[in-house]
């Protein structure tokens, strides 16, 4: 016979050692989660300790100014203050942009979902940027140092030489934006579109011929262009040749985008081929650029007189990557029809 409390200090001692043994039975069979995995070695090349901004999510970058920027390293919200483009030419989402700039190369139907943070003049609506909540802002190296500074007290920004080619754009943005695997994905299937386009202006392009490029604006300032801008196309994929007097004019400053030059000066500059940007569609644009084409010195130029003079549209100078894939098709267009636009 026994007592209530003897039971109740039997089925106490049964209750221990039911716990021991079922804990017991675990140990030999399977190990916790959190040891069911060996330790590994440490790599050679890695610290064995995850740095704090590794366990962050973050990195350091470099940017165009030389300032050391810890960034996402995936962002999740980017405002791309003018390289939109690269940007969409990647397939890397952004959440807001300069509408100003990227409406020259983006549809309405690429923009939808992305906010217009434009401003005043070339400086993001700081309000804007604030409501979108970005982690991460990019902005050319043109804007002031205050204004950057402003922008890196809503988040981390990245600033980007505007300078640089399409090509260095393309790789910097990939980088910035935690992917740059997809900038070779890009370059490869930009350097396919260039030979299928190498191929159908063949035979329209003879060896050693030069071209060059020319921007007229509605004040009359007539600018010549470097290689940045429609150079990736004209001489890189097509291999026409620079003018002499253009390389001369920027050896000093290989990086300057275009010079200005008087309209009595244009022969100088002028290749085989002449691409000429117009100032625009409005009437007062017009009647600038009818009194170069009718004036003394359009119609002596050579290329005038050969039919290889070409009036072409503004975004012919865009210096992004889906306008240089988008060129490679009009220029190889233009050249393969031998049409004078004039």
């Amino acid at each position: 016979m026994y007592t209530p409390v003897r039971k109740q200090t039997w089925m106490a001692t049964m209750l221990v050692l039911l716990v021991l043994l079922v804990a017991a039975c675990g140990s030999n069979n399977e190990a916790p989660a959190a040891t069911q995995a060996p330790p590994q070695e440490p790599s050679p090349t890695a610290s064995s300790e995850p740095s704090p901004a590794a366990e962050a999510g973050t990195r350091e970058y470099e940017d165009a100014l030389g300032r050391k920027v810890e960034i996402p390293a995936r962002p999740g919200r980017i405002i791309a203050h003018y390289y939109a483009s690269e940007f969409m030419a990647l397939g890397i989402p952004v959440v807001g942009t300069n509408y100003n700039n990227a409406q020259l190369v983006l549809t309405e139907e690429q923009l939808k979902g992305i906010e217009d943070v434009g401003g005043d003049g070339l400086v993001p609506n700081i309000e804007k940027v604030i409501a979108l909540e970005p982690d991460l802002i990019v902005v050319p190296d043109f804007l002031e140092a205050a204004d950057v500074e402003a922008l890196s007290k809503v988040a981390p920004t990245v600033v980007v030489a505007y300078g640089s080619d399409a090509f260095e754009h393309v790789r910097q943005i990939a980088d910035i934006g935690g992917k740059p695997e997809l900038a070779d994905a890009w370059q490869k299937s930009y350097d396919e579109k260039v030979e299928k386009q190498r191929e159908n202006v063949k035979g329209h392009i003879e060896a050693g011929e030069t071209a060059s490029a020319f921007v007229l604006y509605s004040d009359k300032k007539l600018y010549v262009y470097n290689k940045q801008r429609l150079g990736p196309v004209m001489y890189d994929a097509f291999g026409f040749e620079v003018p002499a007097k253009v390389t001369e004019l920027f050896a000093s400053d290989p990086s300057q985008l275009w010079a200005e030059i008087s309209l009595e000066k244009l022969p100088d500059y002028v290749g085989d081929r002449i691409f000429l940007i117009g100032p625009g569609d409005d009437e007062e644009s017009k009647k600038v650029l009818d009194e170069v084409l009718n004036g003394p010195v359009w119609s002596t130029l050579p290329a005038v007189k050969n039919n290889k003079a070409y009036i072409v549209g503004s975004r012919w100078a865009m210096n992004d990557p889906l306008s240089l894939e988008w060129l490679l098709d009009e220029m190889a267009g233009v050249l393969a029809s031998e049409k004078n636009e004039t």
